[in-house]
């Protein structure tokens, strides 16, 4: 029997909501040299009649009883694909038409990559945005310090490299197994991010529970905690928790704050270029972003204070993007200041 060229590799639990539109996208594809491995990770609602409504012959449905969990899911779905090219997919989201096409494109052109995402599109929930993701291994090394090199359900990868490797899901990190494997895949072989959007992400209420979110806020500590070892840091809870909370511009309105990450993030540049473990233009370039995403998560309290102490690091004059970074900071010090007087 001829293996396909690519497996669609989608876990679905009580996916009714979503899973016709998704599964749309798929056959619409203009590129039709895949099969579709469904694996049914115990629904209970319609969702296995859904599935077995569906006659074409490209796709295939393992089902698990008893509730294994998205690695778990993954997993199994790794061990029986076919295809020479795996491609990620969740049941609420949609392909864009030419996703697969340009992904297999990517890796005819580029024999030497291991691994490839995309940018996807949010809607659903909230104003649509394009969540965009670096491409270049170097660049990809750099961010995964700070956060997932990519989207998820954008990814395709080599099947039999990732098995050379023994890159699976790894369910002790749950919810973030996915930003842990990337985290070792960017190791193994080149990785890159096709600069287009490949999904539509689809943002609803059963994304994730508060349950959940504390839960991925200790794995991805986990994940980044040995990033940092790399770096020769053992970073204490506190350090650990700094790193996290200020790349997410979730640090409280103080000065302390910028004390605090303008101290680690050079503290970081240190230790690279001792260890010389990321290639220093990329990681300059990060370390310039989280300061500035820490700065605009508290301009609108702090005004021109925080521009202030925004611009007299060093750290907002580095990297290619710094002078975009100082204007967008500085006319938000402008409005928050000017939104206070009038207030």
């Amino acid at each position: 029997m001829k293996r396909p060229k690519v497996t669609v590799l989608m876990p679905v639990l009580n996916g009714e909501d979503f899973l016709k539109q998704t599964l749309e996208s798929i056959w619409a594809q203009t590129f039709t040299d895949f099969e579709l491995l469904v694996v049914d990770d115990g629904s209970t609602d319609s969702t296995p009649d859904m599935l077995a409504a569906c006659h074409d012959p490209r796709l295939r449905v393992l089902r698990n009883e008893v509730r294994h969990k998205l690695s778990g899911a993954l997993n199994r779905g790794l061990e029986e694909a076919r295809g020479e090219l795996v491609a990620r997919m969740d049941a609420d989201d949609r392909m864009r038409c030419d996703r697969l096409a340009r992904q297999v494109k990517y890796f005819d052109r580029h024999s030497e990559a291991g691994c490839c995402g995309g940018w996807a599109h949010t809607f659903g929930g909230g104003p649509p945005k394009t969540m965009k993701y670096p491409d270049g291994t170097e660049s990809l090394k750099a961010f995964s310090v700070f956060y997932s090199p990519f989207a998820h359900p954008t990814v395709m990868f080599r099947r039999e490299w990732f098995a050379r490797e023994g890159l699976n899901y790894d369910s002790s990190f749950y919810p973030t197994e996915d930003y842990e494997l990337w985290s070792r895949a960017i190791q193994c072989f080149p990785c890159g991010n096709l600069q287009r959007v490949l999904i539509d992400y689809r943002v609803h209420g059963k994304s994730m529970t508060g349950g959940e979110w504390s839960d991925m806020d200790a794995q991805t500590l986990r994940v980044q905690r040995r990033m940092l070892i790399q770096l020769g840091i053992e970073p204490s809870q506190e350090e650990a928790c700094l790193h996290r909370y200020s790349s997410m511009g979730l640090l409280p309105p103080s000065r302390e704050s910028f004390a605090h990450t303008e101290a680690w993030l050079l503290k970081l540049d240190a230790a690279n270029g001792k260890h010389n473990v990321f290639e220093p233009e990329a990681l300059e370039k990060m370390l310039n972003y989280v300061w500035f995403r820490m700065a605009m998560g508290v301009v609108r309290a702090m005004g021109g204070k925080a521009w202030a102490l925004y611009r007299q690091s060093r750290l907002s004059t580095c990297g290619p993007y710094a002078l975009k970074h100082r204007w967008t900071m500085r006319a938000a010090a402008l409005k928050a200041d000017f939104v206070g007087r009038r207030g």
